[in-house]
């Protein structure tokens, strides 16, 4: 009588729980023409189902800890640059700090893809403070809502092209 379950087997029954194709009885009763003892037989698929939850969680976490992260990158990389853009003129130093901070920003919030992050941060950092110039020039007044323009002038290109290399560039 067989008393484990090979790798293999582990994962043909992970692959049937995650296509929603599993069928407990049956599986069971395969088991039992395998040579499995049914007692062994549900406490390894019991076993086999309790480590498949463990690993759905354990992406759960992972991928909201990925999200978590992506928001507050992006989260800073646009106070930073509105902040640099409109405050900092078009120098070239604090256009130069921008898109570093762009670009680790870019890196920390896409750590699996961390190019088409960095590439599409550090666009938008170099086109805000152009964007913010030319939008507010002459003005002597500004509503805090029409912040919004340059930013959708700078980071609609950006996020474009992040998308774009994301779908274009490999994740590993």
């Amino acid at each position: 009588m067989q008393t484990d379950f090979s790798y293999a087997k582990q994962e043909e029954i992970k692959k049937k729980l995650r296509a929603g194709t599993f069928d407990a009885n049956q599986e069971l009763i395969d088991l039992i023409r395998l040579g499995y003892d049914p007692v062994t037989a549900k406490e390894l698929l019991t076993k086999v189902i309790k480590s498949h939850k463990d690993d759905l969680y354990e992406e759960t976490k992972e991928a909201k800890a990925t999200e978590e992260r992506s928001n507050v990158a992006f989260g800073a990389v646009v106070m930073i640059t509105t902040f640099l853009g409109m405050f900092g003129g078009n120098d070239g130093l604090v256009i130069v700090i921008s898109v570093m901070v762009a670009c680790f920003c870019g890196y920390y919030g896409n750590q699996d893809n961390p190019i088409p992050g960095m590439v599409g941060y550090a666009i938008a950092a170099v086109i805000m403070p152009f964007a913010c110039g030319f939008y507010f020039k002459g003005r002597s007044t500004i509503l805090n809502l029409e912040i919004l323009i340059p930013l959708l002038f700078s980071f609609g290109p950006g996020l474009l092209i992040k998308y774009i290399l994301s779908q274009i560039l490999p994740s590993d």
